[in-house]
């Protein structure tokens, strides 16, 4: 919302460079975490700070026809299902009408088959939501495992969870994402994709199964900081059972170019990074980047603030 629009709003396409279309088109599969809701190019302008937080220009969605690879978007996080169903049946037929699959909005896997192979691919968020509607799967760290009734895994097939956990800002998983994928591991699951903390967190193989605890941000709206404006890119080949991770690099909200990594440089990466009292520091730092380019905010969005900061939190709310 904080300056994509205003600089991309003509041509989201822009919002990625020739070398990063490549890289998302490297596999077969691009699966990829959606953390917003969508609404319509007309409208997008005139939100407010009750309509219009975490919400994308259905036009956006142009950003991926560059990618030449199955589409797959995980809806089942908090800030897809926070402006309730109508926002969220509107962007999953927005998703659906330019060929995105879904994941995420129930407990079913999406099945694909791709060579001899039946690819199963579950969305699923634990993270606490006191807005949510029902729009998409929600669980619990306990609880999951039972949620999923799984079932005996086939010999042929393959299972992806692509999962919304952990603490945001935290460069490092903590003990219930530890726990949790040594249970998803135990029921069969390949990949173990994990996102919501904003930031980068390591890469770890636990028998078999290859689990990234968090992809960081890609595109979004966090341009305070060096580690939000770091993604992860995890590329798999499941034939040669080979991987690569490669950091991508924002400016302006542009992804520019992203550039291999390894397993080793990445935990080295993640371990300097941490700071237990991080969080803390990235909402101050959240708040200064947004007076420093309030001209980013659309009017409303400038009134609704103004009104808070002159009249208090209590002023009625445009």
């Amino acid at each position: 919302n904080r300056g994509i629009i205003r600089l991309y709003g003509n041509n989201y396409n822009r919002l990625i460079s020739d070398s990063v279309a490549e890289a998302l088109s490297w596999g077969d599969l691009f699966l990829f975490n959606m953390e917003s809701s969508l609404m319509p190019d007309e409208t997008i302008k005139t939100r407010n700070i009750q309509n219009g937080v975490y919400r994308a220009p259905v036009g956006a969605l142009c950003f991926f026809d560059r990618i030449r690879a199955i589409k797959v978007a995980n809806v089942a996080n908090n800030h897809f299902g926070q402006h309730g169903m109508q926002a969220v049946n509107y962007s999953l037929d927005a998703l659906q009408q330019k060929g995105i699959k879904i994941i995420g909005k129930d407990k079913q896997p999406l099945t694909i088959h791709q060579a001899n192979k039946k690819i199963n691919i579950w969305g699923v968020s634990l993270v606490e939501d006191p807005t949510y509607c029902g729009g998409y799967f929600k669980s619990t760290y306990d609880d999951l495992i039972e949620a999923l009734e799984l079932g005996r895994k086939e010999e042929n097939e393959i299972r992806i969870i692509s999962i919304h956990w952990g603490k945001e800002y935290l460069t490092l998983e903590n003990e219930q994402q530890r726990h949790l994928s040594g249970k998803l591991s135990q029921a069969g699951f390949d990949l173990i994709l994990g996102h919501h903390p904003h930031v980068i967190q390591p890469f770890k193989q636990i028998g078999k199964t290859r689990v990234i605890y968090s992809h960081g941000n890609f595109i979004f709206d966090q341009d305070f900081s060096k580690i939000t404006r770091r993604g992860l890119i995890f590329q798999y080949d499941f034939f040669n059972e080979t991987e690569n991770l490669l950091f991508s690099y924002q400016h302006r909200h542009q992804i520019h170019h992203v550039k291999h990594t390894s397993s080793e440089n990445l935990l080295n990466y993640c371990t300097r990074k941490y700071h237990r009292h991080m969080p803390f520091y990235m909402r101050i730092l959240m708040k200064v980047e947004m007076v420093i380019h309030f001209y980013t905010l659309n009017r409303s969005i400038l009134e609704t603030f103004g009104k808070r900061f002159f009249f208090g939190s209590n002023s009625k709310r445009s």
